[in-house]
């Protein structure tokens, strides 16, 4: 908690590079979401919906005030880099956060991604799912020999690389990371487009497990 950093004068750092500008249906989802006010923030992706590359550091004022001039009493912080604060990521940065804004992006993603994980949450009806987690448009599928046990899978399954390419054969890409499945979906993601990526969701897996049957590498 902030009261046991403060307390013991330890840093928090929040890692918002994946989570900020609007994943979690807020700018920020350190204070908004998990309750915490960090001292550091660093950012980047969303801050410029990946059009053009840009990252940031934010600071709290407390930290601005120790290492700026005049409170600085001489000391010196080096932090910059050839193509820092590069103009056209800036340019591009500060349009995205504009239309974000003027369109409330944020809202937007509030209100759909709870439909987002009520529908992914109907997997959980396969016996090699073995959890459905994650917020808003950050989600995870995490695949299971046992879905009571958590045993996972034979290397040689490959399960999320299985899922993935058959979702892919459908039209639908979704990130194999070992026995997971991970989607960060588009920010303007329509119900009707989450109802497609379930249902080829949904037959991605039954493909899958009649693989892993076919194979004796499962069977359920």
């Amino acid at each position: 908690t902030r009261e046991v950093c403060n307390r013991y004068e330890v840093l928090y750092i929040s890692d918002e590079v994946v989570t900020g500008f609007g994943r979690l249906g807020q700018f920020f989802a350190s204070e908004a979401v998990f309750d915490f006010v960090p001292d550091i923030i660093t950012c980047a992706k969303g801050i410029s919906s990946g059009y053009v590359p840009l990252s940031a550091t934010i600071l709290s004022k407390e930290i601005y005030d120790v290492i700026s001039v005049p409170q600085a009493d001489g000391a010196l912080f080096t932090h910059g880099f050839t193509y820092s604060g590069h103009p056209v990521s800036c340019a591009a940065g500060l349009k995205n956060i504009e239309i974000m804004e003027r369109d409330d992006i944020c809202g937007y993603v509030r209100e759909v991604g709870p439909y987002f994980e009520e529908q992914l949450n109907t997997l959980r009806e396969y016996p090699i799912v073995g959890d459905v987690r994650g917020s808003h448009f950050m989600m995870c599928i995490e695949n299971v020999a046992n879905p009571e046990t958590k045993e996972l899978l034979p290397e040689q399954a490959n399960i999320g690389k299985r899922i993935a390419d058959h979702c892919q054969e459908r039209g639908v890409i979704v990130r194999p990371i070992a026995h997971l499945n991970v989607m960060s979906p588009p920010l303007v993601l329509t119900k009707r487009q989450i109802d497609t990526m379930v249902e080829v969701l949904h037959e991605s897996i039954r493909a899958t497990m009649d693989d892993l049957n076919r194979e004796g590498l499962w069977s359920g």
